[in-house]
């Protein structure tokens, strides 16, 4: 009989736990960049969130970096293209969208 009321108990929490973020809008992510040096090698890349309905983020730099800030700053030192990614998240991280951009940084010599 305990053990039947634990269970209960648990499932009503959980049920209850699932229905707080039932009316979350959902989240969309999109971002704008600005560099230093020209986009030349070592570059100071500044990101602007402009997401809406998120409660949280993570930003992929395309160099196995990552930030939670809402809106980073990263070094780029090599020469190359980078997938950045942007993933915007619900307070219950239940929802969320992604925005993609590739930037290159360029070498100093052209």
């Amino acid at each position: 009989m305990i053990l039947c009321r634990n269970i209960l108990f648990v499932f009503c929490l959980v049920m209850i736990a699932s229905g707080c973020y039932e009316n979350e809008p959902v989240p969309t992510a999109a971002f704008t960049f600005s560099g230093d040096n020209e986009f030349k090698a070592p570059c100071n890349v500044k990101f602007t969130n402009q997401s809406t309905n998120a409660f949280s983020y993570t930003w992929y730099f395309g160099d196995d970096s990552t930030s939670a800030d809402t809106n980073p700053a990263h070094r780029y030192v090599a020469v190359r293209k980078y997938l950045v990614e942007l993933r915007a998240y619900t307070q219950s991280r239940r929802e969320w969208a992604s925005w993609r951009e590739v930037i290159t940084i360029r070498d100093t010599v052209e």
